[in-house]
């Protein structure tokens, strides 16, 4: 990292407009106990974990030289236009509103979760286009399956967030819940899931193989329910899906071994979007390849389908496989 110490020179980028695994289209610049550093070059790329650890940190912004602040903006909304269009590569042009509504909401959670608590303004507006987007998708006239499909696979924990929230609304609706109340509750539980791990801080994450960090993991659920409690009026539900979206059924998970109907419905149904999305996350990562192909998502299905009641409720498990299979695989029920 180089230094360059006149912060007249340069101008300030909101974190949420950058996209992992992208090459930077200028110079990028942090700002590290009082000084601005040279991070990044143009070309270069910022991983997911990076930009994971930012948040950690509570890194809202980055910063260009001001006179490559309008080519900077301009990147900033192509990519972003690029990513509404691959939505709508997978759920048609006349849904090209659910795509963009996805985005916001992303901006919405990097925003949420940058900050060092939670600002219960920010929540609001966060509850406000929840129900937004699940009443467009609750029309008769919306295909169920393109709300599974506006997912956009990556391994930063905000994408992670919104893709396990619309995957969990569409199960929920493959289950048979389709009461409104219901499923903004399961959209923004979704949303929060991973907020208990958002919050783990930074020197932690910088050392995975230590017990710190698997004691941070197993204590995420029960840590981000604590968090988002302290917000007014938020429903009980929701806290309950971040509390139990790791319990299992056979008792074997945490952070509370619950077992079978002692896990909140919801939090089951979460559990099993937040699996089929992590696998094919992983198995992005594996293949090095930005977008799931046939067969990753067929896998996908085959982890849940080889479960057999032992972390995922059978109750849920049956249909929520029948709808991943008419949403990815390419099946015919």
């Amino acid at each position: 990292m180089s230094e360059e110490n006149n912060e007249e020179l340069y101008a300030v980028i909101p974190l949420k407009g950058l996209r992992p695994g992208v090459e930077l289209v200028t110079d990028v610049y942090l700002k590290i106990n009082g000084k601005v550093i040279k991070y990044k070059e143009a070309g270069d790329k910022i991983s997911s974990e990076k930009l994971d650890f930012f948040i950690a940190k509570h890194l809202y912004e980055i910063y260009v030289l001001k006179e490559f602040e309008e080519t900077f903006n301009k990147w900033v909304t192509e990519k972003k236009q690029d990513s509404i269009n691959s939505l709508v590569e997978e759920v048609g042009e006349e849904h090209r509103d659910l795509a963009e509504k996805r985005e916001e909401i992303r901006e919405l959670i990097y925003e949420t979760f940058s900050d060092q608590d939670l600002d219960s303004k920010a929540i609001e507006v966060l509850q406000y286009q929840s129900k937004e987007f699940i009443t467009t998708v609750s029309d008769d006239k919306v295909n169920k399956t393109i709300i599974a499909k506006l997912s956009n696979f990556n391994s930063t924990l905000a994408d992670h967030s919104v893709n396990t929230a619309s995957l969990s609304v569409y199960i929920a609706m493959c289950c048979g819940f389709g009461n409104q109340y219901d499923l903004e509750n399961v959209y923004m539980g979704a949303l929060l899931h991973d907020y208990g791990k958002v919050k783990i801080p930074a020197n932690t994450l910088e050392n995975k193989g230590s017990a710190a960090y698997s004691q941070a993991i197993l204590d995420h659920p029960y840590r981000g329910m604590k968090m988002i409690k302290k917000m007014k009026d938020m429903p009980e539900e929701i806290q309950m899906i971040v509390a139990q979206h790791h319990e299992q059924f056979n008792g074997n998970g945490f952070p509370k071994s619950l077992k079978g109907q002692e896990i909140y419905k919801f939090a089951m149904i979460v559990a099993i979007a937040n699996i089929f999305n992590n696998t094919i996350e992983d198995e992005l990562i594996k293949k090095s390849i930005k977008k799931p192909n046939i067969e990753i998502y067929r896998k996908s299905i085959k982890v849940l389908e080889y479960d057999k009641g032992k972390q995922f409720s059978p109750e849920y498990l049956e249909r929520a496989i029948d709808g991943l299979k008419l949403a990815f695989g390419n099946y015919q029920k």
